[in-house]
């Protein structure tokens, strides 16, 4: 009788760790799929495809503010640069060049989507 109790209370501690084990996969797999989400909702390539014009706004925003600060440096701080100011100067300007060119390129490949969207609505439209 103890050996029959003894056994029913291992076999419900393998059901129950089984169980567990299910349940913690399951845990598992759900937090990595919500990682998955959160990482491409938040890679800026796709930030920029789902909102183009704002990024584009920031991103000029962000350039002329760079470029109010080097036209107009506190000479303090062109004291502390010393030599490397034209290094970061290309720099920045290499910087702000390659940006500017990604962000037309995506802005392009967002307006050639909206028309050819267009065309095949107004093509299905007069079928």
């Amino acid at each position: 009788m103890a050996n029959k109790k003894l056994s029913e209370i291992e076999k419900k501690k393998q059901e129950l760790e089984q169980e567990l084990a299910s349940i913690q996969d399951g845990l598992d797999r759900s937090i990595d799929d919500v990682r998955e989400g959160v990482s491409s909702s938040l890679e800026p390539k796709n930030l920029i495809r789902k909102y183009p014009l704002p990024a584009l706004g920031a991103s000029l925003l962000v350039g002329f503010l760079i470029g109010k600060a080097r036209k107009n440096p506190s000479r303090l701080a062109s004291k502390e640069r010393g030599s490397y100011s034209k290094p970061e100067s290309r720099i920045t300007s290499e910087l702000k060049r390659v940006l500017a060119k990604k962000g037309m390129n995506l802005l392009m490949d967002f307006l050639d989507s909206k028309f050819s969207e267009m065309s095949e609505r107004k093509r299905s439209e007069e079928d």
